[in-house]
């Protein structure tokens, strides 16, 4: 049965895309962007309503009114790391979206964010932890998380720890590496299939509003995980240098006492070994 809701999701990529189809297969009305063009009879033959939308300090703002149409936006576009004008088209994304939503119809947002916004503080943190980012990436992602909050609607964001899944598999990051440092500091990750499972409890939830985290229960050392996910993929296992230096470790306790979440994948080690076996 088809559900009367509209939800646009800006960035349908590596976990754009799936959820997408996720959410088609669940009766909502999904409009997506991309900014290749290649992509839009892809997304058409999906069953996606595709839309072609760039952000360039160096070009006009993209209109969007019509993707804009909707009830839900969900923004899942990581800053441009491989571009020199990466961080300043981010920004010109996060100002444009920001002055079009006030003139919209949506009335809640989803922005997929990030835990880079937290420092390395030798602590766990959650929800309620202040927030001090180390890097350019994490600095222009708690700039947009200022910008959307202000928005006179529900804005959830949901920091997301590293991600790790189907055509993103861990065991390439530090293969053949030796004296890695830090082996000893404990990994936040999340699973694709978690991250939309969580977006969807988001979505239906009526009273959810500001932080949640996304990061599996299990913090396995790099050492440990990284190791095992190399052999998982058949790749020369690294080494490291046995050592703590700087670390944090992400603990979602508001996502799962407040929505009643249960990972899938609650335990790092034991997805990778059911790839190895």
């Amino acid at each position: 049965m088809e559900n009367k809701i509209k939800i646009s999701l800006l960035g349908c990529g590596w976990l754009g895309f799936p959820l997408a189809l996720n959410l088609i297969s669940r009766g909502f009305q999904v409009k997506g962007s991309t900014t290749s063009q290649d992509k839009l009879a892809i997304f058409r033959e999906a069953g996606i309503d595709p839309f072609l939308i760039q952000f360039s300090t160096s070009g006009n703002d993209p209109d969007l009114h019509d993707f804009l149409d909707a009830d839900i936006l969900i923004i899942s576009v990581p800053p441009g790391r491989r571009s020199i004008d990466g961080i300043a088209n981010y920004r010109k994304m996060a100002k444009t979206i920001s002055d079009q939503l006030r003139i919209s119809k949506v009335s809640k947002l989803i922005f997929i964010s990030s835990t880079s916004v937290y420092p390395d503080s030798n602590s766990t943190l959650n929800e309620f932890s202040a927030v001090d980012p180390e890097t350019e990436s994490g600095m222009v992602i708690k700039e947009t998380e200022d910008l959307l909050s202000a928005l006179d609607m529900q804005v959830i964001l949901l920091r997301l720890s590293g991600l790790i899944g189907p055509k993103r598999m861990p065991g390439r990051f530090f293969a053949g590496k030796t004296h890695v440092p830090n082996g000893l500091a404990p990994v936040n990750m999340i699973h694709q299939q978690d991250v939309i499972s969580l977006i969807n409890c988001l979505i239906e939830s009526e009273t959810a509003k500001g932080v949640y985290i996304g990061c599996s229960p299990s913090h396995p050392s790099k050492e440990e995980f990284y190791t095992l996910a190399a052999r998982a993929e058949q790749l020369e296992p690294p080494t490291f240098i046995s050592e703590k230096l700087r670390w944090k470790l992400i603990s979602s306790e508001r996502t799962e006492k407040e929505l009643n979440f249960t990972y899938k994948y609650p335990s790092l080690m034991d997805w990778l070994k059911q790839i190895h076996t």
